[in-house]
């Protein structure tokens, strides 16, 4: 008879346990878009979104090259791809918080840009 008065005990302690059982980790709630630029004998553009979960998607941008003139118009293109990308996520109620500065990096003939923007959720 005794033990039937641990029961409802025992039943107590294991449900305020699991109160404190470790809950799966949340996804965050910043990403990144980031917008490549390669000039050089293979010029090549991109945009790539790094979600909170960490997978991440790119699209390619036709980046042809030619005259100086057609260079700059191209990387306008990969710029308004970008801003693009920035306005459909806040429409989706994403906020971006910082923009990276142009980083220029050169090796050999080859002259790599990056942008980052940062996005957080609302």
């Amino acid at each position: 008879m005794k033990k039937l008065y641990y029961l409802p005990a025992l039943l107590l302690v294991a449900i305020c346990s699991w109160a404190f059982y470790p809950k799966p980790a949340e996804t965050g709630n910043s990403m990144m878009v980031i917008s490549n630029l390669s000039f050089g004998l293979n010029a090549q553009a991109s945009i790539v979104t790094i979600n909170p979960d960490g997978t991440q998607q790119e699209k390619e941008i036709d980046f042809s090259r030619g005259s100086a003139k057609q260079l700059a118009a191209n990387t306008t293109v990969v710029h308004k791809a970008a801003l693009a990308t920035i306005n459909e996520y806040t429409r989706n109620g994403w906020r971006l918080v910082s923009t990276a500065p142009n980083g220029v990096a050169t090796a050999g003939t080859t002259v790599f840009s990056q942008t980052i923007y940062l996005l957080q959720k609302q």
